[in-house]
């Protein structure tokens, strides 16, 4: 989240769209003129369809229209996608039991890998059958494996 405004939006998303079974991955929301649009991201382990985000626009949208200058607002839901890059640490326990590919800081080749554990600051995963402890801190990329 980038802003205050983005936090207050995040607080009011959150209860509804994990109280439907799903994570907020990414929201971002742009304000040009008049409109506001917010891009929400939601993951769930069993898959994000059409009828999922459709259902989640349909019960979010509500609540963020009362929101004060929040007029004109545009919603767009969608799944995070096969090959998702990775902009915060939020994601790595979001997509825990999850391949991944990584490029660690100084290197220069992906590296596949299992995330097991997400905890702050450091992730724990499985690389060619061998679990290593990381810091996030030493990953410079990371996505989704598919």
């Amino acid at each position: 989240m980038n802003s205050e405004a983005d936090d207050q939006l995040y607080g009011e998303a959150e209860p509804i769209v994990s109280g439907m079974g799903f994570s907020i991955v990414e929201l971002r929301h742009n304000r040009s003129k008049r409109q506001n649009h917010i891009i929400l991201i939601v993951y769930r382990r069993e898959g994000v369809g059409v009828n999922d985000c459709a259902a989640i626009s349909k019960n979010l949208y509500p609540r963020l229209e009362l929101l004060d200058g929040m007029e004109d607002l545009q919603l767009q839901v969608s799944s995070p996608g096969l090959d998702r890059v990775f902009k915060n640490e939020r994601e790595y326990s979001i997509f825990c039991g999850q391949n991944v590919r990584v490029i660690f800081e100084g290197g220069t080749e992906w590296v596949r890998a299992k995330i097991e554990k997400a905890e702050q600051g450091e992730i724990t995963l499985n690389i060619d059958g061998e679990t290593r402890k990381i810091k996030t801190a030493e990953i410079r990329k990371a996505k989704l494996d598919s």
